[in-house]
């Protein structure tokens, strides 16, 4: 079951400024460092996710496949939470699963916690400007990341 609600930040708000290094995956290469400043970017999807949290990893693949489809106006980032798993099967996960999209570990959990993830999986959509426009707790479908993009998407252009 999925549920759309605000995070203790409230929709809107500035997105918390993080850095992570990344997983080699398809379009990134291992252990470059992955900077977002709210300052003003592209649109972002920043999904939470650990290896061996079923809904997480049911969700991957319609994440990547709206990577692939938008990657030249929107970044997806994946934060693994480690803890329960490891470096090593993140890394092995994104491999296995020709993910394409920035993947990386929270290693401390202070992204987690700037954010105030409490649920795994749980996905922001970011604006353009750096503001956290719909946050997504459970999993969510592909039809309904299109949703939200979509509607993000309108709202930025008005």
């Amino acid at each position: 079951m999925a549920c759309v609600s605000c995070n203790k930040l409230g929709d809107r708000n500035k997105a918390p400024k993080f850095v992570i290094d990344l997983y080699g995956t398809k379009d990134y290469e291992e252990g470059v460092s992955y900077l977002f400043d709210p300052k003003g970017n592209s649109p972002l999807i920043v999904n939470f996710w650990f290896p061996s949290c079923p809904p997480c990893i049911a969700e991957m693949p319609e994440i990547n496949s709206i990577y692939r489809k938008h990657k030249d106006n929107l970044d997806v980032v994946g934060i693994q939470l480690i803890g329960l798993d490891s470096l090593e099967d993140g890394q092995k996960f994104v491999t296995e699963n020709g993910i394409n999209y920035a993947v990386g570990p929270d290693i401390v959990g202070k992204i987690a916690v700037d954010y105030g993830v409490s649920v795994f999986p749980t996905t922001f959509f970011i604006d353009a400007r750096g503001g956290i426009f719909k946050t997504w707790q459970g999993s969510i479908s592909r039809q309904q990341m299109d949703d939200v993009l979509a509607h993000m998407l309108s709202v930025e252009e008005e």
